[in-house]
């Protein structure tokens, strides 16, 4: 169920995923609604990739814990996240 998604869809907008951020053809959007999908950005995200969470909260442990710049904590946390994807996948398929 993505209902976010399914209202922007509805409007002839469009969100694109690239790694671990988004971008909006805002098609037929209202200026309100950009401004609603702005405020409600991590839904929306959870929505576009599950894992996202996930993410958050390993590009947030590797930048005030591990001492990493927020631009390096979230490419590091983006592979991890995308390995451990990956690894349950191959568990998942491989019987």
């Amino acid at each position: 169920m993505t209902p976010i998604l399914d209202r922007i869809r509805a409007h002839g907008g469009e969100v694109i995923r690239d790694k671990w951020r988004i971008r909006l053809r805002r098609g037929r959007l209202s200026d309100e609604a950009v401004a609603w999908i702005g405020e409600n950005r991590a839904a929306l995200m959870q929505e576009v990739w599950p894992e996202f969470d996930e993410f958050e909260e390993r590009a947030a442990i590797r930048e005030f814990d591990g001492g990493q710049s927020r631009a390096d904590a979230e490419r590091d946390a983006y592979a991890e996240v995308m390995a451990k994807r990956e690894k349950t996948y191959a568990q998942l398929h491989a019987a």
